[in-house]
């Protein structure tokens, strides 16, 4: 008879391939994370009552390297019974967005301070007085600043309104496909709706992974 560590790697690697990529990826250290540009062909290798140790192929451009990670539980596991609750609060905390990424990553950062700065400029700025102090704004855009209070009022719209869809569309992926808690679905919705893309894009990793894990049950 398989032992219970047997039994849990066994259907781990076989149903879970997305817990294991989103686990991977949320505790990789700092340093790794900004140098590494895609995490594949995630693996459980061992599992004990302290910790589990994950396999995975990191690449760097194209370069890939087969690496181990070792993940602790703590407090440390009473038995192997407590497995599948610990794993599940795992995968819904590490499939969650950090608020945090908005700022430490630079493409979140410049698009936040962007949108905030568009926001700013049409809300609160009189484009007539910003063209009245800058003969370079004036030559280019007019005198009465209509056209750069027209072309910022575009670019605010358009800009917020692309991250809006993109986070509808993200919030519908989370709660059909990737079968995320609501209060996850929520939080990908608000950091989308504020950056876009750079966020969908990690939406779109963990349906990449769903969506091959489900192809090879297939097979």
């Amino acid at each position: 008879m398989s032992s219970p560590e047997a039994k849990i790697i066994k259907h781990m690697n076989e149903d879970h391939e997305l817990s294991l990529f989103a686990i991977v990826q949320s505790k990789l250290p700092r340093k790794e994370k900004n140098s590494t540009i895609g995490v594949k062909n995630c693996r459980m290798k061992a599992i004990n009552q302290s910790n589990m140790t994950l396999s995975y192929v990191s690449c760097k451009g194209d370069m890939c390297e087969q690496k181990e990670l070792c993940v602790k539980f703590d407090p440390p596991m009473a038995s192997f019974e407590e497995t599948r609750s610990r794993l599940v609060q795992m995968h819904d905390e590490c499939v969650a967005p950090s608020f945090s990424w908005l700022l430490t990553e630079p493409l979140c950062r410049m698009i936040l301070f962007a949108m905030g700065g568009l926001c700013y400029a049409h809300y609160s700025m009189d484009m007539a007085e910003v063209a009245s102090q800058s003969d370079i704004i004036a030559s280019v855009f007019g005198e009465d600043g209509y056209a750069l209070s027209y072309l910022i009022k575009i670019c605010w719209f358009f800009g917020a309104g692309a991250h809006i869809a993109e986070a509808a569309y993200a919030f519908f992926v989370c709660q059909t496909t990737l079968k995320m808690k609501p209060i996850n679905s929520f939080k990908w919705f608000i950091v989308i709706s504020m950056v876009g893309y750079p966020m969908t894009s990690k939406i779109l990793d963990f349906v990449r992974v769903k969506e091959s894990s489900d192809e090879k049950k297939q097979k």
